[in-house]
């Protein structure tokens, strides 16, 4: 294919994804004003009556957001012959690779020197291919699971194609699970988001959180959309941590941050803490 033709494909590709985002938007109207009708003080009562706690002081301030595009490839199996620290298997169902250490990785010291051991492990291109662009998430780690989410310059990927689990057994680095998204770009101008107290106001009004429980922390990162002509399509998401008093199960729930719209089926975490 000649270098002609490759650019206008790469171009209707583009124009179909714009499609397609405007289609969204029309669909999924929504005021980005603070004027919401219900006075937040009524809303919090509410929420009290219910049993439901949540942080002293959301931000009520609006954010900008992007729709994202990351063009799906195989970027892991070519990485594979470089490990040369660790075992590798990769499954073609779910673009997954696995990688478990040749050598013993005895863990040592406090909960700092431990996790800068990991960091460490992490980040060693013969351990983990592309291991530096993922970053910690400690509120969906445990004391022997440890939880990194890729990282970009737009903000941090929630999403089960970008996520680094690194495993610990008996103070040893047993394994780790990686899947890579690959580079993102912006697709569209920035737009505004709302703010964190709207998505939760969203997810009570929705009955997406339930009485007797605690919202723990709201975090504003970026989850799949949809795929389109080869390529995943990300929008801003606010990600809320919610907690069962009674069983102190941990649920990650998400809002779309452009629309107020819950994500439902797939987009959603248990935490299990030890």
């Amino acid at each position: 294919m000649d270098r002609k033709r490759i650019e206008w494909l790469f171009l209707v590709i583009f124009l179909l994804i714009d499609l397609y985002l405007m289609i969204e938007i029309w669909r999924s109207p929504i005021s980005l004003s603070n004027t919401d009708g219900t006075p937040m003080t009524s809303i919090r009562s509410e929420m009290r009556a219910d049993g439901i706690d949540v942080p002293p002081h959301i931000s009520h301030k609006q954010q900008s957001g992007y729709y994202l595009a990351a063009k799906k490839h195989d970027y892991l199996t070519k990485k594979m012959n470089s490990l040369t620290k660790v075992s590798t298997h990769f499954s073609k169902s779910d673009n997954t690779l696995t990688g478990t250490p040749k050598e013993q990785i005895i863990l040592s010291g406090n909960h700092k020197q431990v996790f800068k051991q990991i960091e460490n492990f992490k980040n060693d291109s013969e351990n983990v291919p592309f291991g530096a662009k993922f970053k910690y998430e400690p509120s969906m780690s445990s004391s022997d699971t440890y939880y990194f989410v890729q990282g970009t310059d737009y903000g941090q990927i929630y999403d089960s194609n970008a996520q680094l689990i690194i495993n610990v057994h008996n103070q040893e680095i047993t394994n780790y699970t990686l899947s890579y998204m690959g580079p993102v770009s912006a697709v569209r101008e920035p737009q505004l988001v709302i703010s964190a107290w709207h998505a939760i106001k969203a997810m009570y009004t929705d009955r997406e959180i339930t009485n007797n429980s605690r919202v723990m922390q709201i975090k504003l990162g970026y989850s799949k959309l949809t795929e389109v002509r080869g390529s995943t399509i990300l929008l801003p998401t606010w990600l809320i941590w919610v907690e069962n008093k009674t069983t102190k199960n941990i649920t990650v729930k998400r809002v779309n941050a452009f629309t107020a719209q819950i994500l439902q089926a797939g987009n959603s975490y248990n935490v299990q803490k030890n």
